[in-house]
């Protein structure tokens, strides 16, 4: 009788475990962006809207959310925050992004240099996987 007891019990917590799924830490996202300026010239003037655009890549096999962001830097350090913008993505999912961004009038001429970057939801860079880029650059000349 006890032995059978004791082979319930078993048996009660092994089906316990079974059936309690186990509990895994949050996926730490996997992404790689890309970053390219069109304006239809090699420079550009003061004034001059010009596209900004790229694609970010959720190289994960699980849903994820990254946040994209895009600033800049003028040859004299004048700094701008283009766009931010948090963004959902299914399992291996690339999305397209663009930003249409009005030159300041005051912007010294130079080099002036766009780039995105990816964040995952804790607020750091998402990790880089096989070779992908969690920020891109790309520079223009202001003339």
């Amino acid at each position: 009788m006890k032995a059978r007891a004791l082979a319930v019990s078993a048996l009660s917590l092994a089906m316990l475990f079974v059936t309690s799924p186990a509990v895994s830490a949050p996926s730490s996202g996997c992404a790689s962006v890309t970053i390219d300026i069109t304006t239809g010239t090699a420079t550009v003037a003061p004034g001059t809207t010009i596209g900004i655009h790229g694609q970010i890549a959720n190289c994960s096999a699980h849903k994820e959310r990254y946040t994209l962001t895009v600033s800049a830097m003028s040859s004299c350090g004048q700094k701008a925050s283009l766009a931010t913008s948090r963004l959902a993505f299914n399992p291996d999912q690339t999305l397209i992004w663009a930003v249409s961004y009005p030159m300041p009038v005051d912007t010294c001429t130079g080099p002036w240099e766009a780039t995105a970057s990816v964040s995952d939801n804790g607020g750091t860079q998402a990790r880089e996987l096989s070779g992908a880029r969690t920020s891109a650059s790309t520079t223009i000349t202001i003339q």
